[in-house]
């Protein structure tokens, strides 16, 4: 099955006291430019980079799976409100098949032992013959560490499991002019199973190796 593992933002939202609506979110909408691969195209306005993920890699009819990382807090789970709306939107656009967000909650600490816990718990959602999607965007610092962690060691110990595509979100802070970009980052951790290969078999200048390697999956995509 695919699968696809997103942080969920954690930027602050801020209520009316008497009415508890929302008056101010600083997770905006925006539109992402695709950087890397063109699958990523997605010409609407959303909060997540893993939407223009889903909406490149999914077919009509086809089952998948999302997972949320959700910290104990209220914007983060006001995130999580969002992300499943936006995901049922694109259901409906897309007519994939999802019944709803497997939600992965941990504390909201960086310390290692709250990353080991988000690893594990990550872990329980992967199986035998998966397709896995991820978004490293978001989350404290450690947490897209975790999800990178999660995902490789699925890739190692599960059958026939493979890693599709890996995305980054970022902005230029440009408030002129902001840019929104999508990465695809997914030749970064093939070039992290390669450097691992070569260093055990002491290979002491990997690079027009590596350049290969990047330069036949290019032509394949």
């Amino acid at each position: 099955m695919k699968k696809f593992v997103t942080a969920v933002p954690l930027q602050p939202i801020e209520r009316d006291k008497s009415t508890g609506v929302i008056i101010k979110d600083s997770l905006k909408k925006n539109i992402y430019e695709p950087i890397g691969n063109e699958k990523l195209k997605y010409d609407k306005e959303t909060r997540f980079p893993i939407i223009p993920v889903i909406n490149g890699f999914v077919e009509p009819n086809e089952e998948i799976r999302v997972i949320a990382i959700q910290m104990d807090t209220e914007s983060s789970r006001e995130h999580t409100r969002q992300l499943r709306e936006e995901l049922n939107a694109l259901k409906q656009e897309k007519q994939f098949l999802f019944e709803d967000l497997g939600v992965v909650e941990i504390e909201y600490r960086s310390d290692v032992e709250a990353q080991i816990e988000l690893f594990s718990k990550l872990l329980g959602y992967f199986e035998d013959g998966d397709r896995i999607y991820g978004c490293l965007t978001y989350g404290v610092k450690p947490v897209p560490i975790a999800e990178l962690m999660s995902i490789q060691y699925a890739y190692r110990v599960l059958n026939d499991t493979s890693i599709e595509c890996l995305v980054y979100g970022d902005n230029n802070h440009d408030r002129q002019n902001p840019k929104f970009h999508i990465y695809d980052i997914t030749s970064l951790i093939i070039l992290d199973e390669m450097v691992r290969i070569l260093a055990d078999k002491k290979v002491k200048n990997p690079r027009a190796f590596i350049d290969n390697v990047i330069k036949m999956r290019k032509e394949n995509e």
